[in-house]
């Protein structure tokens, strides 16, 4: 059986923490490791621990969750970061992804959306809330260039289904090939994009309107 994730929740509402952490403490497969304030209180828990996600919230008191993504993803490249936040603007959604974050959670939700978004980048998939996924899609989509796509038509199609969130073991299964071939196909796509990581290359093909 799996472990259970460990998660980092940063935020810096006290109220709001709380909240998460008792929804988190119902769940089998995640386990709340720490909790943090500020960005400093972040990078300084995370120098002495190990997680496996990081709930940032997008507005910190002493640096934006933007920023602090950008560290965490430097110097922790196993971690994932799920932002938080209470804003649907275009440009923070392009942003935070740009950033390396692989979902953007609306504090607005149901509080299993969290839960969905948490399990998901966990598991390397990127989660955009339901809600502005279309904005995404549209500010995304707005820097098309016309430019032939490198990619093969099979690369394309796992593409496809790494924009849709899938995992690589639901590509497996949706494609009907090994999960070797699955990596194959994705380290080929992060090579021929030049990209470090699944959700860039998600974040960049959208743009450039490969898939």
């Amino acid at each position: 059986m799996r472990p259970p994730r460990r998660i980092l929740l940063v935020e810096d509402h006290a109220l709001l923490r709380a909240s998460i952490a008792a929804l988190l403490s119902k769940e089998k497969d995640l386990v709340l490791a720490g909790q943090a304030s500020s960005a400093n209180e972040a990078l300084a828990f995370l120098d002495a621990n190990g997680v496996d996600v990081a709930v940032v919230d997008i507005g910190l008191p002493d640096t934006d969750g933007i920023r602090l993504t950008q560290t965490i993803k430097s110097r922790w490249t196993g971690i994932h970061v799920l932002m938080l936040t209470v804003h649907d603007l275009e440009e923070e959604i392009f942003s935070a992804f740009s950033s390396g974050a692989e979902g953007y959670c609306l504090k607005s939700d149901d509080p299993t959306a969290l839960l969905v978004g948490i399990r998901a980048v966990s598991l390397g998939s990127l989660y955009i809330d339901p809600r502005i996924a279309h904005l995404a899609v549209r500010r995304f989509g707005a820097g098309k260039t016309g430019e032939e796509s490198p990619l093969t038509p099979r690369e394309t199609e796992v593409l496809d289904l790494i924009v849709a969130g899938r995992s690589n073991k639901e590509i497996c299964a949706k494609l009907g090939i090994s999960m070797s071939t699955t990596k194959v196909h994705i380290q080929n796509i992060l090579q021929k994009l030049a990209v470090p990581t699944r959700t860039h290359a998600a974040v960049e093909a959208i743009r450039r309107g490969f898939v």
